[in-house]
């Protein structure tokens, strides 16, 4: 988040930084997705995040996040074939993707400080969900 009038950076909530230098991603229980009448819903309650209130600096704080987002896919499926069979290459991957729709809302919380966003759309911009595989896990049937 940032100050409108200035740009400032007042809070940023990532999970932290894993000792193997992973970072901006928080592992999820595998019950946190789920897939109903073609729709994927991500729901996560209470999940433990840092918020760094100075971009790469002092000021963590602890905080609990609530994220809920459903893509409804819409359209027809798309398949993409592995370009190479060279496992490091960018185009050894082979998925079927279908454009979607997502609405998505965003509260947290930490000691004085708390926040919520209204339903927020993709409608307009861009979004997809499927499944894919790459590297070692491509499978050329997907």
């Amino acid at each position: 988040m940032f100050e409108p009038s200035s740009g400032s950076q007042v809070h940023d909530f990532n999970g932290t930084i894993l000792p193997s230098g992973l970072f901006w991603t928080t592992q999820v229980p595998d019950s946190a997705l789920t897939i109903e009448e073609g729709a994927v819903r991500l729901h996560l309650e209470n999940v433990g995040v840092v918020d760094n209130t100075f971009l790469g600096g002092p000021g963590q704080t602890f905080s609990l996040v609530n994220i809920d987002v459903t893509w409804s896919p819409f359209g027809e499926e798309q398949h993409f074939r592995p370009g190479s069979s060279v496992p490091t290459d960018p185009t050894n991957f082979a998925g079927r993707f279908r454009f979607a729709n997502a609405v998505a809302t965003l509260s947290g919380f930490q000691s004085g400080f708390s926040f919520s966003s209204t339903d927020a759309s993709s409608a307009g911009v861009f979004a997809e969900v499927g499944r894919e595989g790459n590297g070692i896990f491509v499978n050329s049937d997907d």
